[in-house]
């Protein structure tokens, strides 16, 4: 059974752009089959705010496209049925978002009905077993546990799940990820995964999620899509990411 894991990084909340889309799949030993990694341009003007969060600025975005010759359309909006072609392709059995509800939301309801999802903040809460602090949502009396607490309970902590060989073997190779950038978190969401597939597979309960869609709206300008490209330090840790984890293949 093949599974993938899903992040996007966008321009804002439901209704605005995707910015990257990125989505690693996985057989049941944990080895990576192919993953998929693009990035876009918004259709309304940068959401400078976070910018600051995942340092996804214009230049750098027409910079990466330009290095892996990307050849799609410049918007999410237009280039979807790729990412849904992607997972027809490997037959996947279902997809892993943390935060589902929100990542989910910038996919048409087509994708929404025939693509059955699990949400691994919500499905994790109680193995990862994080004590609520006053006013954090969550189940019972553990909160939501953010990809990165997973991460250190699941993978790094006393407690951590052995992963599949083929799984140890590639978390060794490819070392350090780059901070909240989609196939980096996809990465580290993969990680989680191969072991729950392996330790507790039956916490993973697929079912479609329809959420409804808003597509983003074309501005009357440009909405910053003109620029040079920018080709610094953080668009070059983005590229040497997908080069390494392509080299995992």
């Amino acid at each position: 059974m093949n599974l993938a894991v899903l992040d996007f990084e966008t321009n804002g909340c439901a209704g605005t752009s995707v910015l990257s889309a990125s989505s690693i799949v996985f057989d049941e030993a944990g080895r990576i089959l192919d993953f998929f990694n693009r990035f876009y341009l918004p259709a309304e003007p940068f959401n400078r705010y976070l910018t600051r969060v995942h340092g996804l600025t214009p230049g750098r975005l027409l910079a990466v496209r330009k290095a892996l010759s990307a050849d799609y359309s410049l918007c999410f909006i237009e280039d979807w049925p790729a990412l849904a072609a992607f997972w027809d392709q490997w037959d996947i059995a279902g997809l892993v978002i943390h935060n589902a509800r929100f990542d989910m939301a910038f996919l048409p309801e087509v994708v929404q009905n025939s693509m059955p999802c699990w949400c691994s903040m919500r499905g994790l809460t109680s193995l990862c077993a994080l004590p609520k602090k006053k006013g954090p949502r969550g189940m019972g009396g553990f909160k939501w546990p953010r990809l990165g607490e997973a991460v250190d309970v699941l993978c790094n902590g006393p407690h951590a799940l052995v992963p599949p060989e083929a799984a140890r073997q590639t978390e060794e190779a490819m070392e350090d990820c780059p901070a909240h950038v989609s196939l980096a978190d996809c990465f580290e969401l993969y990680r989680v995964i191969v072991r729950i597939q392996a330790h507790h597979p039956g916490l993973m309960c697929f079912r479609p999620l329809p959420l409804g869609f808003r597509v983003p709206r074309l501005p009357a300008d440009d909405g910053g899509i003109t620029g040079a490209p920018c080709c610094d330090a953080a668009a070059r840790t983005l590229l040497d990411f997908d080069r390494r984890l392509r080299a995992r293949l």
